[in-house]
């Protein structure tokens, strides 16, 4: 088989035209967004994020995160999270066409469900027994500024810092809080 140079020049530049419009757009004109992120604090919160832009300046981002373990040992069997986040865009500017940068700040409300156990090891039966079942309920709320980078139009790499409260039945606090995503921008 004889490889044809010209042709293969030719769909290599047909590939390459379609391919390049679309590493030089604009990624500050995504609507969409979904990956993963973690807000770091005294009570750590992270999972699966969607991100909506309803307008260039207002945006919401959704987040959760759902554990279970069967493992008797566990002593967070049953973990539960739902944030709510929305921001504002303060300010946004585009390099070259090639990364994409934006300034918010952003409210944060949520919910963390946790079924904490206390358990110990019998040695008669050779098992473990659980000792106590709790169920710890936490109202997360809070504030700050973060920057949202995005490359070659799709990939969008946010990062934030602020302060984050919990109040639960056991130990309310509020501290210094950063976080970071990856997402995916449609």
């Amino acid at each position: 088989m004889k490889l044809n140079i010209k042709k293969l020049a030719v769909a290599a530049i047909i590939a390459l035209s379609c391919a390049c419009p679309s590493l030089f757009a604009n990624g500050l004109d995504n609507r969409n967004a979904i990956g993963m992120y973690v807000i770091g604090s005294e009570t750590p919160i992270g999972g699966i994020q969607y991100e909506r832009r309803f307008t260039d300046l207002f945006s919401t981002k959704f987040g959760t995160y759902i554990y279970y373990s069967k493992a008797d040992n566990s002593d967070s069997p049953v973990e539960f999270n739902f944030t709510v986040e929305p921001d504002f865009t303060l300010f946004e500017t585009s390099w070259k066409d090639k990364v994409c940068s934006r300034l918010f700040a952003y409210g944060l409300a949520g919910y963390d469900y946790t079924l904490r156990t206390t358990s110990h090891w019998d040695s008669a039966t050779s098992d473990i027994v659980i000792d106590s079942k709790r169920n710890q309920h936490t109202l997360i709320a809070g504030a700050g500024f973060g920057f949202d980078f995005t490359f070659f139009d799709h990939l969008s790499i946010p990062l934030q810092f602020g302060f984050m409260g919990t109040l639960n039945d056991t130990d309310p606090n509020i501290g210094f809080c950063a976080g970071i995503a990856v997402r995916y921008a449609w």
